[in-house]
Formats: structure tokens, sequence, C-alpha cells
């Protein structure tokens, strides 16, 4: 297994965000992805890095590969705004699930596993139910 995640850990990349413009820049009104958002805390952001990595070997290949990765550090610009969804689950880091641009989901880092599977076969493979907004940049 620790075999299986550090070949994983290798070829999986956070995608660095630096504010809510980066992630319409990079997301579509369908893409799925779980970001994490760091504290001050390095190794608690590594921790929950590969507790997310981790989670994701459940899923299938296939699957995995149709979920993007992002993170937000502390120093980025946009933080506060972002880091607003989130921390009411333990604080920081945390994670949360993006389903389109503007989908927001608070992920309970206690379980995470199943937290994560679960958003992915309720809103994940291009399916926007129960979390989408319907605002006027999905649905013009």
């Amino acid at each position: 297994m620790l075999f299986t995640l550090l070949i994983l850990l290798s070829t999986t990349d956070f995608v660095p965000i630096d504010n809510f413009a980066d992630l319409d820049a990079v997301a579509g009104p369908t893409d799925f992805g779980l970001m994490v958002i760091m504290s001050e805390d390095s190794s608690a952001n590594n921790e929950m890095e590969i507790e997310v990595l981790e989670a994701l070997e459940a899923l299938a290949e296939e699957e995995r590969s149709e979920i993007t990765l992002y993170a937000v550090t502390m120093n980025a610009s946009g933080y506060s705004e972002i880091a607003a969804l989130a921390g009411k689950c333990g604080g920081f880091p945390s994670v949360v699930c993006l389903v389109g641009h503007c989908g927001f989901l608070e992920l309970d880092p206690e379980f995470l596993a199943s937290e994560i599977e679960d958003s992915w076969y309720t809103w994940g493979d291009g399916c926007t139910g129960g979390i989408c907004n319907y605002c006027t940049r999905c649905n013009p």
C-alpha cells in the first residue's frame, strides 16, 4: 500500500489556487474537484493532502482521473475569501468538494474517505445535482 501511495503521490499534483479568479479559469461548469485549504502548520497540511490521496485510492483509477486536486495556501491573495467557506469541521487545514466553479461543500476530516466517496458518487462524473446553485455563470 505504501508503494502505491508513493506512486500516487508522485503522479498527483495539487493545483495551486490564488483566488476565485484562478478557479474560474481552470474549472468548467461540470468539473469535480477537491481543495485543501491550508493552515500555518505545514506538517498538518501534508498529512491532509496524504489523507485526500489515500481516500482517492478507494475509487477506480478512471474515476480518480476525473477529480482535480487544488490547494490554497495562507499567503494566497484570495485565501480569506476561500477559507470563509470552510473550517467549521475542525479548523484548518480543511477539505472542500468543488463542483464546477461555484459549488462548495466542506468535508468532515473525521470521515474524509467516506465523505470523498459520497461526494464523488453524488456530484462527480459530470453530474451537478444537489450542489449547483444554477447561477447565471453556468446557466445564462
